[in-house]
């Protein structure tokens, strides 16, 4: 295998760069108890001896690139879907990578066999996934997948030299055009909203558990039954599009909704405010295009007063912060996450939004 594994890298260093430099971070590990032939994770790359020796060149190169390419997105060490299980994480990735790489000489899963709608985010399958897993519908290898993602954990330091290859990356070899900005889209601006959420959401999605024998108790085991979380939040998020916003920031405000996805949520409504709610979409996937109107003065009163009639258990408010607090409504139940633009901005309007919910920052790059 090491020989088939130099001899693979050795071509991909002109060709391939981006998928070479990604593998290289990687040691070649081998491990005969799992039932897949490649799997990534823990700075490691793993093959099981006995499936890759039956594997013809071809074939070879071609797991190889579905785990790069993995990497790449970095399935292994950032994104893991609440609720999902390795088995459900695993074959989500594969179908990812299925939706948007040809591989003639490997077996790799995509949205059509599924019968799930193509172009989703990684998060999106596995939680589709999960929900078939749950009901019975789902067939297939379960040791083969719950393997490929048995070495993923969240490692923010394997993240950034991930990010620092994606960045210096000058030439995508075979993942040029949509697949490579589909690779640098999961670097624009983001908020950890496993992170932020864990008190914010507790009231809202903690009771919208789903009970499942298909998976176990985790003190008890089959004996009782385990518990599946469903992201059915009815979540509002207001982007501010007064005069003060620069347009550089609306895009790493769009940049935060699409993170979104990447966590479980199956829609969001979006509302555009300045001095008045412009404009309400109900989103199912990332969006590219965005088209602003308003650019006028900003009163935070709309965006509130917009999710109290209408009933949404949390809203989402990114802006500069500058407008006049609001005042929440009577009998007001909505929670509220402010996303400040920067930290500079944060600092100076921290104290009065934290009268009326929890603030953040955006994360960038």
């Amino acid at each position: 295998m090491q020989e088939r594994y130099t001899h693979i890298l050795e071509k991909w260093f002109i060709t391939e760069p981006a998928m070479f430099a990604v593998l290289c971070m990687h040691e070649l590990v081998p491990e005969t108890q799992m039932s897949c032939p490649l799997r990534s994770g823990k700075k490691k790359l793993e093959y099981n001896p006995d499936i890759v020796r039956e594997m013809s060149d071809n074939a070879l190169e071609e797991a190889m690139r579905a785990e790069a390419v993995r990497l790449l997105l970095k399935h292994p060490y950032e994104r893991r879907p609440d609720g999902c299980s390795q088995k459900s994480m695993g074959l989500g990735s594969n179908i990812v990578i299925g939706d948007n790489y040809q591989h003639p000489h490997l077996r790799i899963e995509t949205p059509e066999d599924f019968k799930l709608k193509k172009g989703m985010s990684y998060e999106w399958y596995a939680h589709m996934v999960e929900q078939k897993e749950s009901s019975g519908d789902q067939e297939g290898s379960s040791d083969k997948y719950s393997d490929l993602a048995e070495l993923w954990d969240d490692d923010e330091l394997t993240v950034q030299m991930i990010n620092e290859v994606i960045n210096t990356i000058k030439s995508w070899g075979s993942l040029g055009g949509n697949f490579a900005e589909l690779i640098k889209a999961n670097m624009k601006a983001k908020i950890n909203w496993r992170n932020i959420f864990a008190g914010f959401r507790a009231s809202i999605i903690s009771s919208k558990r789903k009970l499942t024998r298909m998976r176990p108790n985790r003190r008890t085991g089959f004996d009782n039954m385990g518990s599946v979380r469903r992201f059915d939040t009815k979540l509002l998020v207001a982007v501010d599009v007064s005069g003060s916003i620069p347009t550089e920031s609306l895009k790493y405000f769009y940049g935060v909704i699409n993170s979104a996805f990447k966590y479980g949520f199956e829609s969001i409504d979006v509302i555009q405010f300045d001095c008045g709610v412009r404009t309400v979409q109900s989103l199912k996937k990332v969006i590219k295009d965005v088209a602003i109107v308003g650019r006028g003065g900003t009163s935070f009163q709309e965006p509130i007063d917009y999710a109290h009639e209408n009933g949404y258990d949390g809203l989402v408010i990114l802006t500069d912060g500058y407008a006049p607090p609001p005042s929440l409504p009577e009998g007001f139940k909505t929670g509220i996450l402010w996303v400040c633009e920067n930290e500079m901005f944060l600092k100076q309007h921290k104290t009065w939004m934290e009268k009326s919910g929890r603030v953040c920052v955006m994360q960038i790059g």
